[in-house]
């Protein structure tokens, strides 16, 4: 039972650890996009267009609310819809260039700011140990 309680522990520490770091992040960002926005164009981003039926199932949501995600998106200029191939009824969305530098810009801020935290505040040894951390971490996700 002691090992149960141990992953218990452990998969507690993780998720307060990786919250806490994700609304920190989100406090000090410097950007104007909400977080399902930005799931919406990362999404599009890594996995190329997507329907927003597609969309809405991949963030657990209604394609009604995806819609309205999706229109602000679109109304900004930084998503835009082309016909899909394979269903002409469809629309697929994709990022625009500008939406494609807002997000680049987005991610490259916070890694600035992580990287700034790391070098202020951390060992060199402790920044190795945090590389190899977030290789575990990104493994914890593949099996979610």
């Amino acid at each position: 039972m002691r090992g149960e309680e141990e992953l218990l522990t452990t998969a507690t520490a993780v998720r307060r650890a990786i919250s806490l770091l994700k609304r920190r992040t989100r406090e000090t960002q410097t950007h104007d996009l909400s977080l399902p926005e930005t799931a919406v164009m990362s999404r599009l981003d890594r996995h190329g267009p997507d329907s927003i039926s597609g969309l809405a199932r991949w963030e657990q949501i209604t394609p009604q609310a995806m819609g309205a995600t999706v229109g602000g998106l679109e109304s900004r200029g930084l998503l835009h819809r082309i016909p899909d191939p394979h269903d002409k009824r469809r629309g697929l969305l994709s990022l625009t260039e500008a939406g494609a530098d807002l997000l680049r810009t987005a991610r490259d801020n916070r890694t600035e700011q992580i990287a700034h935290a790391l070098a202020d505040n951390f060992t060199p040894e402790e920044i190795a140990e945090i590389r190899r951390a977030a290789t575990l971490f990104e493994r914890i996700a593949q099996f979610l």
